[in-house]
């Protein structure tokens, strides 16, 4: 059977051909780390190419740590990105109840890993699995349902809307909710509307 060839970075090489210089010894060090015959005396010629006569730096070593550098740096900016977009849709549940962010979670899984959204919104990973796996009644699943749909639609009026205006809102996508339980869900949430009364 063809084996599969191993692909290997850079940091790798670098420390088997430093290790290689200080036993001396390839066949051993190649079946020890498990490399293919030959493959230090290659990356030897390759990394010596690059070492320069006259002792200045080596510009193989350098060119590759930046390299390096540049990806990770990539990477760092790529997960900064993911938190900011994941914080900007997760924004007006922040401050609701665990329930909200923990089913914002559930609705995303399939575009963030658990673990960045769990990293970005300081929520425990185990909490959170233990939440999914937790198996809802009929009357709590309708119950996370409205709960997000009005805090949707409240955020959506800009914090204006109160517990009647809702209801309609609600009552006009077919859900059937009386006054009581939407005033009852949003001091649970903790929604107050802006608007004064007299």
């Amino acid at each position: 059977m063809k084996r599969n060839k191993q692909k290997y970075n850079f940091a790798f090489k670098e420390k088997a051909v430093l290790l290689s210089y200080e036993r001396n010894c390839l066949s051993e060090l190649e079946k020890e780390l498990c490399l293919f015959p030959g493959a230090l005396s290659r990356w030897r010629r390759e990394y010596k190419k690059y070492d320069s006569e006259d002792g200045q730096q080596n510009f193989y070593l350098k060119s590759n740590i930046e390299s390096q550098k540049i990806k990770e740096l990539e990477g760092k900016i790529q997960k900064s990105d993911l938190k900011f977009e994941i914080l900007k849709n997760a924004g007006k549940y922040l401050s609701q109840e665990k329930t909200l962010i923990f089913y914002f979670m559930y609705t995303y899984e399939k575009k963030y890993s658990i673990k960045l959204m769990c990293e970005t919104l300081n929520v425990n990973t185990k909490t959170y699995r233990a939440w999914k796996n937790k198996s809802f009644t009929k009357t709590q699943e309708r119950k996370i349902l409205m709960q997000k749909e009005i805090t949707s639609i409240f955020f959506a009026a800009k914090q204006r809307y109160g517990r009647e205006r809702i209801t309609a809102e609600l009552r006009s996508l077919g859900y059937e909710i009386s006054y009581s339980t939407v005033n009852k869900y949003m001091k649970e949430l903790g929604l107050s509307d802006k608007v004064k009364k007299n």
